[in-house]
Formats: structure tokens, C-alpha cells, sequence
């Protein structure tokens, strides 16, 4: 009686798993159900390793870096941040004159804000009393 006890209890603590684990729902049903989701991004942003790694996921790849980028940069506060850092880079700032220099509406609001500000006037009065830099003609 003892052995069919035990083994009584075997099937049936067999049953009562095989049971449970036909209930759990499927990460994909649960990404499905819109509660479910929100719930699960939820915990996902508070806990600080699971953002470090969705975060390094995201910016492993270009197309979902690119994606990130733009919407970020819809965030006014992001994109004086961005605009700051890009400008305090020296290389990025010749870079980004150029480009304005290059767009003719950029260019002339460029001239205007020069003109238009009184210091920036008198500095460009003063540059433009100077000659040209000579173009270095010899090639390398």
C-alpha cells in the first residue's frame, strides 16, 4: 500500500505540472496583449542591466541606431543637446559651417545673423578690411 501511495502521488504531482505548464502563456501572446506588454516594458526600464542591455542592442544595429536617432532628435531638449555637443567639437563645427555656407537660405540667414547683431557687424567690418588669405597654389 505504501508503494502505490508514493506512486499515486508521483502521477499526480505529474498531472498537476503537465497541468501548469499548459497554462503559462507564450512570450508572444504576452507581447500581443497591449496590458501585458506596457507591463513587461515597464519592468524591463526600471531594472538598470535590462536597459544597459536593451540599449546596447538597439545601437548594435545601424537601421534601429538611425531610428533611435530620430526619435530622439524629435525632443527639443535632445536636440539642443545635441547641437551643443556637435558645435563644442571643433571638427564637427567647420564641418557644420560648411554645410551652412553650402545651403543658400542657410547662408543668408548666416550674413543676417552677422549683420544684424552690432558686435558681430563691427567684427565683420574688421575682417573684411583685411585682405583675402592667399590660397596655397602648390600641390603636394
Amino acid at each position: 500500500m505504501n508503494a502505490a501511495r508514493r506512486m499515486s502521488i508521483v502521477v499526480a504531482a505529474s498531472l498537476a505540472g503537465a497541468v501548469l505548464a499548459g497554462c503559462g502563456t507564450s512570450v508572444d501572446e504576452m507581447i500581443m496583449n497591449p496590458g501585458t506588454k506596457d507591463e513587461i516594458i515597464a519592468k524591463l526600464i526600471t531594472d538598470d542591466v535590462a536597459k544597459r542591455d536593451i540599449m546596447t542592442r538597439l545601437a548594435a544595429n545601424n537601421d534601429t541606431k538611425k531610428e533611435m536617432a530620430e526619435t530622439l532628435l524629435g525632443d527639443v531638449s535632445i536636440k539642443a543637446m545635441a547641437l551643443d555637443k556637435l558645435t563644442s567639437d571643433a571638427a564637427q563645427r567647420t564641418e557644420i559651417i560648411k554645410k551652412l555656407l553650402a545651403d543658400p537660405a542657410s547662408r543668408g540667414e548666416v550674413i543676417a545673423a552677422l549683420t544684424g547683431d552690432e558686435n558681430g557687424r563691427k567684427e565683420l567690418q574688421e575682417m573684411l578690411k583685411k585682405p583675402l588669405p592667399k590660397k596655397d597654389t602648390t600641390k603636394k
